[in-house]
C-alpha cells in the first residue's frame, strides 16, 4: 500500500469521524430507545424497565429530552461518563440532579495522568483510543467544542516482539490493518486532543455545583414515594428517583433495601466477567528510538501493548507505556514495583537495547496504574462470557423499583465510552419518563 502523508491521513480522519447532525439526531434515538427496551420486563412485574412509548423522545447531545413531564429529583451514585451524560441530559431537561461520587474526581475510568511527568506530557491510565464508528463518542466530543487527532503514530515503524525476535512493520501496512479481528483499521482510531478526561471535564464544568465528591453510598432504600441515600459521611439523602452507575465490581458495597434481584446479587457475586488492565509508564530524555526510524509503538507476545502517548507531543523527551490485559495483569500485579519495572524493561531492551541511557529517574519516573487495584473500580472493564452475556446482560442494568442502572457493562459495547453514553442515556429517558 502506498504511504500517505499526515496531512492526508488527518484529513482522511476528520473525514471518516465526523457525519452530519441530522444523522446523529437518527441514530441517538435508535439506540437509547432500543437500550431502553432492552430490559423491559414482560411479566407486569414492577421490577423492570419503563416501556418507551413510540417516538416519545427523541435524545441527542445537549439537548433537552422532550415531552411534559413532572420535575423529579434524582440521586447519581458515581460520576463517570454513565452518570455525567445522564445528568447533563436530565439537569437541560429541568430535572433537580445530585452526583454522589466516592472518589475526589470525576470522570471515573476515563482518566489521564498529568502527573508526575516532565515537560508538559500526560498518558491515559484508562480509556484511551475511540473508533471512527463510535458516532455518539465522537457527537459529544464535537458538542463541547473538543477536538480529535490520531491517537496511532502516523510516521515512523511499528515493531513487533515474538520469541524474543525483533519484526518491524512499515508505518503504511501497520496502520492499514486493525489492532484485532473486526475491529476498523488503527488510522480510523482518534483520541482527544489535550487528554481523554477532556471529555468528563467538560460534562464537570456544566454539573460542578451538583457533585458532591469523597461521599461514597452505603445504604440505598426505596419508599413508596421515594428513595433514601446514606453516604459515608453519615449524610442522609432523598430523592424521586436514583441511579446506580458504579461498576459491577463494587456494587456490592452498597446496601440495598429490598435487596437486589437475583440476576443482580449473581452478577455482583463474579458472575459478570471483568478484565483487568494495569499499565506502567517510563518516562526518557528523549526519544531515542527515532535514531532507528521507530515511533515507540509495537506489541510483545506477553501478550502486551506497548504505546508512546507522547508522540504528537511537542515537546522533548517522551512516555512509553506498556499496556497489560488479563492474566499478564494480574501476573504483573503480584510483582513488587521494582521487579514490574524490571519485568518490563526487560522486554523493551529487544527493541530499545540503551534504554537505560535514557530514563530520566528510576525512582520517580516510572509510574504504575492498576484498575483492580483501584478501591472505586474493582477492574478494568466488563467482558462477560457468551453464557454470561446470555443470562445477565438484560438484567445488570435493569431498573428495579425507584432505582436505575446504567454502565458500560449492559451495553453492545462493553470496555468502551460509547457504551457508557448509550446506557446512560437510556437511563436518562428511563427517569425522565416515569412517573
Amino acid at each position: 500500500m502506498n504511504k500517505n502523508s499526515d496531512s492526508v491521513q488527518s484529513m482522511n480522519l476528520k473525514n471518516s469521524l465526523f457525519f452530519s447532525r441530522r444523522k446523529f439526531l437518527h441514530k441517538a434515538l435508535i439506540s437509547a430507545s432500543s437500550l431502553a427496551l432492552v430490559g423491559c420486563g414482560g411479566n407486569g412485574s414492577s421490577i423492570g424497565s419503563t416501556v418507551m412509548p413510540s417516538g416519545s423522545s427523541t435524545v441527542t447531545a445537549g439537548n433537552h429530552l422532550t415531552g411534559t413531564q413532572s420535575i423529579k429529583s434524582i440521586i447519581i451514585i458515581g460520576a463517570g461518563i454513565s452518570a455525567l451524560v445522564a445528568g447533563y441530559e436530565l439537569s437541560i431537561a429541568g430535572h433537580q440532579v445530585t452526583f454522589l461520587e466516592a472518589r475526589q474526581r470525576g470522570g471515573g475510568r476515563v482518566n489521564t495522568l498529568y502527573s508526575p511527568f516532565n515537560n508538559g506530557h500526560f498518558a491515559e491510565s484508562g480509556a484511551s483510543r475511540i473508533p471512527s464508528n463510535h458516532e455518539l463518542t465522537l457527537n459529544y466530543i464535537e458538542h463541547f467544542g473538543l477536538a480529535v487527532e490520531p491517537f496511532y503514530a502516523t510516521t515512523g515503524n511499528y515493531f513487533e516482539l515474538a520469541n524474543n525476535q525483533l519484526n518491524i512493520f512499515s508505518n503504511s501496512s501497520y496502520l492499514n490493518s486493525p489492532p484485532w479481528s473486526g475491529s476498523v483499521n488503527r488510522s480510523e482510531y482518534s483520541k482527544i486532543v489535550g487528554g481523554m478526561s477532556s471529555l468528563p471535564n467538560a460534562f464537570i464544568d456544566t454539573l460542578r455545583d451538583k457533585i458532591l465528591y469523597e461521599q461514597a453510598v452505603e445504604f440505598v432504600e426505596q419508599r413508596s414515594d421515594g428513595v433514601d441515600v446514606i453516604s459515608s459521611s453519615g449524610q442522609t439523602y432523598s430523592a424521586d428517583r436514583v441511579l446506580c452507575t458504579v461498576p459491577i465490581p463494587v456494587r456490592d458495597k452498597i446496601n440495598f433495601v429490598p435487596q437486589l434481584s437475583t440476576a443482580k446479587l449473581q452478577a455482583n457475586d463474579g458472575g459478570f466477567h471483568y478484565t483487568d488492565s494495569t499499565r506502567l509508564f517510563t518516562q526518557f530524555s528523549e526519544r531515542f528510538w527515532q535514531a532507528d526510524n521507530l515511533n515507540g509503538w509495537g506489541t510483545t507476545d506477553h501478550p502486551e501493548e506497548i504505546w508512546q502517548p507522547t508522540w504528537n507531543q511537542n515537546s522533548s523527551g517522551g512516555i512509553i507505556q506498556s499496556y497489560l490485559r488479563g492474566n499478564a495483569a494480574q501476573r504483573f500485579d503480584a510483582l513488587t514495583p521494582l521487579q514490574q519495572v524490571i519485568d518490563v524493561h526487560n522486554r523493551w531492551r529487544i527493541a530499545f537495547p540503551n534504554l537505560d541511557d535514557y530514563i530520566l529517574d528510576p525512582q520517580m519516573n516510572n509510574v504504575t496504574f492498576s484498575w483492580a487495584n483501584e478501591l472505586w473500580s474493582g477492574s478494568a472493564y466488563s467482558s462477560p462470557t457468551s453464557s454470561q452475556q446470555n443470562a445477565l446482560l438484560s438484567e445488570v442494568n435493569r431498573r428495579e423499583g425507584r432505582v436505575h442502572f446504567a454502565g458500560e457493562h449492559g451495553s453492545g459495547f462493553p470496555g468502551w465510552i460509547q457504551g457508557a453514553l448509550e446506557t446512560g442515556l437510556s437511563a436518562a429517558v428511563e427517569i425522565h419518563q416515569s412517573s
